[in-house]
């Protein structure tokens, strides 16, 4: 609820939502959703949007006059406490595939880079961690849902249907869940093969289809780890697949930490070498 609170008195500071979003490095849907569950919270309504701008109301005129400056403060003393160098631990959430594979030189570069700081890694993409784990830096695949936390996109994954040549094209190999596909896909697929099989890790599902047991669903960071691409193609599909973006999260401000900002750039710079992280479709 305080960074929630925090968001609301820069919107008021500015009387701009497009320009608080922007100022953050926010998006203005996220941003939004945040202020609404803020007056969800509190009972009442905050601001209102005109054609000029946004217009407190009197709830929202009154926390802004009363606790404006003290959650200003609260969360100028919060970025310093993230900057100390007495910070020595730090907490990354992270997926096990694209951590352990083309992020992977960012990573150890980082920890390189800092011998003082002891790192906790955590590779997973399950989104419920977030809420249940400690974590300085979480990197996530896919749209988040959360709007708790503050994020920047660094890149995005194009997803396709590849298959070994002669592997059966009546069975599909899914490493995604049902809720991280886009509504409704996976009961298109399932129309279209008559088989299913179900591997919740990308990795695995790439060495089934290098196998050639069947058609796989799979992200360019995956394809790209096949040594001859040559005996694979990509198959056609009438329906979108689109591209999973990468995002960086972290908590508490809308500024990451100067350790937290570090991997960042570090992961940046990985990404733009990687044409598989940029949401490009990879030749064969």
């Amino acid at each position: 609820m305080l960074d929630d609170l925090h968001l609301f008195i820069e919107i008021a500071r500015r009387k701009s939502m497009s320009q608080t979003a922007k100022d953050l490095g926010l998006n203005l849907s996220t941003l939004s959703r945040r202020i609404q569950a803020l007056e969800e919270k509190l009972a009442e309504p905050l601001l209102q949007r005109t054609a000029r701008g946004i217009v407190l109301t009197t709830k929202g005129e009154s926390l802004y006059n009363e606790l404006g400056e003290q959650v200003l403060a609260l969360n100028s003393q919060l970025e310093q406490l993230n900057d100390s160098p007495a910070a020595k631990e730090f907490y990354l959430l992270c997926p096990q595939n694209i951590i352990a594979g083309p992020l992977m030189g960012a990573v150890n570069q980082f920890a390189m880079a800092n011998p003082p700081l002891n790192l906790h890694i955590y590779p997973s993409n399950a989104n419920s961690q977030l809420s249940q784990k400690r974590f300085d830096l979480a990197i996530r695949i896919g749209e988040q849902q959360d709007s708790s936390y503050f994020q920047k996109r660094l890149g995005m994954i194009a997803i396709k249907l590849i298959k070994k040549a002669d592997a059966p094209t009546s069975r599909l190999i899914l490493p995604y869940s049902e809720s991280q596909l886009p509504s409704g896909l996976l009961n298109k697929l399932k129309t279209e093969y008559e088989h299913i099989s179900f591997c919740f890790d990308i990795t695995i599902t790439r060495k089934m289809v290098e196998a050639g047991y069947g058609i796989g669903l799979l992200p360019m960071s995956e394809i790209c780890c096949i040594d001859d691409t040559s005996n694979f193609s990509y198959i056609d599909s009438p329906h979108n697949i689109p591209a999973r973006p990468i995002y960086a999260l972290w908590p508490h401000s809308r500024t990451p930490s100067a350790n937290a900002q570090l991997l960042i750039e570090q992961l940046q710079t990985s990404i733009a070498d990687s044409p598989s992280l940029q949401g490009e479709i990879l030749a064969l």
